[in-house]
């Protein structure tokens, strides 16, 4: 019987750690900008991994392009976990777009749509704003 949270789980759990802290924090390219890590997947054989990351924009053709400078930045990423982690092997990266984030807000939008609710749909950064306001006041 395997374990429930095996070697790549864990290996999986510390890409995307330092992953996410690569994008944010080493890759100066602007079209990159505000990209999110949503989740890692490492194969059984911990040669490849698959990191699914999610952006802030909405706009098709914004999102081939950061997508394309991430894919082209996969060896510096790759290096740089090297340099990070102590693993025997270093598995390829590969970035892929996670749409999840806008498809459910899609979905939420037609949701409250069907319950009657008046809420419009509208951009990830839309909702942020949203949010981000009674953060603001909450902390007051």
């Amino acid at each position: 019987m395997p374990k429930s949270y095996g070697r790549n789980e864990r290996i999986a759990a510390e890409l995307r750690r330092e992953a996410a802290q690569i994008l944010s924090a080493e890759i100066k390219d602007p079209r990159v900008n505000l990209a999110t890590v949503t989740e890692v997947n490492v194969a059984p054989d911990l040669r490849n991994a698959t990191i699914f990351v999610s952006f802030l924009v909405d706009d098709e053709a914004k999102v081939k392009e950061a997508m394309s400078a991430l894919n082209k930045a996969a060896g510096f990423v790759r290096s740089t976990l090297a340099s990070r982690l102590k693993l025997r092997y270093m598995p390829n990266i590969q970035f892929e777009y996670d749409r999840l984030v806008k498809d459910s807000m899609r979905l939420d939008a037609l949701i409250a749509k069907g319950l009657g609710q008046k809420r419009t749909e509208g951009t990830l950064a839309d909702a942020l704003e949203q949010v981000e306001p009674a953060a603001e006041d909450e902390a007051k």
